[in-house]
């Protein structure tokens, strides 16, 4: 009888231990697989025309150092979006098309838009109206247009698109002057650097980018 007892408990005692790995087992693959769901999927909208050679450029650049990346699709350059304080040529308000893409934007995203259209933005650097690369939505907010209207070439177009990301992704401007991610003012930094400071590097790549 007390063979039979001990028996039942070790039976008992092993279904409990069975049912418990199991459990951590789930648990263990529930946090990876949210591990993995964290990472963003980069959406890049053409805004406008846009050269298939510069948006193919653009593309390979990012797949080469970002895992989660897609062309999502085109939108029309809107014309509430056109700056009234510059008459000479059609420049698009940056901040205006920001909030064009703000509504493709959900918690799974980060999305971009690429335009070779002139923006800029209204009241900036003292003046009336300012032509810019390009703009983030906000630090961390994950928007930002940018054009290839200023920068000379592919290399420091995708600059431009990885200094903006930065911004929606959460970095600010850098105070070192090496740094991809310092403030432009009003210049053309891109022409000089083309890199992220050490401390910008490990942020982007906290963030997933292969950097």
């Amino acid at each position: 009888m007390k063979n039979c007892i001990f028996g039942l408990l070790l039976l008992c005692a092993f279904s409990i231990l069975i049912g418990s790995c199991k459990r951590s087992g789930s648990t263990i693959s529930s946090i990876s697989e949210k591990g993995r769901a964290a990472v963003p999927v980069i959406c890049v909208y053409t805004i406008g025309d846009v050269r298939e050679e510069l948006k193919e450029a653009m593309m390979d650049s990012l797949r080469n150092y970002y895992p989660k990346c897609r062309m999502a699709g085109n939108i029309q350059l809107p014309d509430v979006a056109l700056t009234t304080k510059r008459k000479d040529h059609r420049r698009y308000r940056a901040d205006l098309l920001n909030e064009v893409l703000c509504k493709y934007k959900s918690d799974s995203t980060i999305v971009i838009g690429l335009t070779q259209a002139d923006i800029g933005l209204d009241n900036f650097r003292g003046r009336a109206h300012s032509g810019i690369m390009g703009l983030a939505s906000g630090i961390g907010t994950g928007v930002a247009v940018f054009s290839s209207y200023r920068p000379h070439g592919n290399g420091q177009m995708f600059c431009v698109m990885l200094h903006e990301i930065g911004h929606a992704q959460g970095l600010r401007h850098c105070s070192d002057t090496k740094c991809m991610m310092q403030n432009a003012n009003g210049g053309n930094p891109f022409s000089k650097t083309n890199v992220f400071c050490d401390k910008c590097k490990n942020y982007m790549k906290s963030k997933s980018w292969r950097l």
